[in-house]
């Protein structure tokens, strides 16, 4: 081999190391790519019974690496995320689980009412106004009581009286809603709209239904709502109960007459005692008969 070939050589093949050498200091200078940013998944903020109608406050978000998401997690800001108010839950979650879409069943799944009753409980609707529905503020979920007003005769008057009837029922539906409201200035709901329903549809067994029903047809129904804060909504669901067939002592399901709460009629209801029987035979009377000047007392 020529001494010119053997430095052309030469040449060539320091050029390729130079230029190999330059690709790995470039390669090593330029900073890698940036990590995907976490992702915010939804996830259970306490310990879910099945056949809870959901809340925002029992959901919570958690970030997480993409690559970390389960399959079928519902992420924020998709319209999933959105419609979770009001959804039942299928099966119990732990706190901190994820919460997945097959683990709900949404308000407008067809079957969702029979599907939200617990089993052996029934559905029964009752007529509401403005005054009686707490003016459209019970929402879904909610744990009331109905108290029964009616007009009845007592001592030949009319008197007016109100009791509890059923206690701790679960409200399963707002007229034809069975999610809560929407908060205000959302774009869902801009003018912050309540739910003013004709109709509340509440959870009860199969005898506090029939008592629902009577006592819709002996007056009007009103609803009481429970606090939560005496109210467990882990603790399964017992259809209400009947409060006379609850209490073993009369004194406690007392009703309240108008005369409770008002004097006038307290008056009224009571009013002057009556007068004695009669017995029948009526009282001797005394006429003095004058004949001139003669005078005669007669007894008849």
């Amino acid at each position: 081999m020529s001494a010119v070939l053997r430095f052309s050589l030469i040449l060539l093949a320091a050029g390729i190391l130079a230029m190999a050498a330059r690709a790995l200091f470039v390669a090593r200078e330029e900073p890698a790519p940036p990590p995907s940013p976490d992702v915010q998944v939804r996830v259970a903020s306490a310990d879910l019974p099945a056949g809870l109608l959901l809340r925002d406050s029992d959901l919570g978000w958690k970030a997480m690496r993409p690559k970390a998401v389960p399959q079928g997690a519902i992420l924020q800001g998709t319209p999933n995320a959105a419609k979770l108010a009001g959804a039942m839950l299928r099966n119990p979650l732990a706190a901190g689980a994820t919460l997945l879409t097959g683990n709900v069943i949404q308000p407008d799944a067809p079957g969702f009412l029979a599907a939200a009753l617990a089993p052996g409980m029934r559905a029964v609707s009752v007529a509401i106004d403005d005054v009686s529905g707490n003016a459209g503020l019970i929402q879904p979920g909610d744990h009331v009581d109905m108290i029964l007003t009616q007009s009845v005769q007592r001592d030949n008057r009319r008197a007016t009286v109100s009791e509890t009837v059923v206690e701790n029922v679960r409200v399963i539906a707002v007229g034809s809603t069975f999610s809560p409201p929407r908060e205000a200035n959302t774009s869902e709901n801009p003018n912050g709209a309540v739910n003013r329903a004709r109709t509340i549809t509440v959870e009860v067994n199969p005898q506090v239904a029939e008592a629902v029903t009577v006592a819709s047809h002996l007056g009007t129904l009103s609803l009481a709502l429970r606090s939560f804060a005496t109210t467990d909504r882990n603790e399964p669901s017992t259809g209400g109960a009947i409060v006379v067939a609850q209490s073993p002592d009369a004194s406690d399901t007392r009703p309240t007459w108008g005369g409770d709460v008002s004097r006038a009629l307290a008056g009224a209801e009571n009013g002057p005692p009556p007068p004695p029987p009669s017995s029948g035979i009526a009282p001797k009377r005394n006429i003095t008969l004058l004949r001139g000047p003669e005078k005669q007392e007669l007894t008849f």
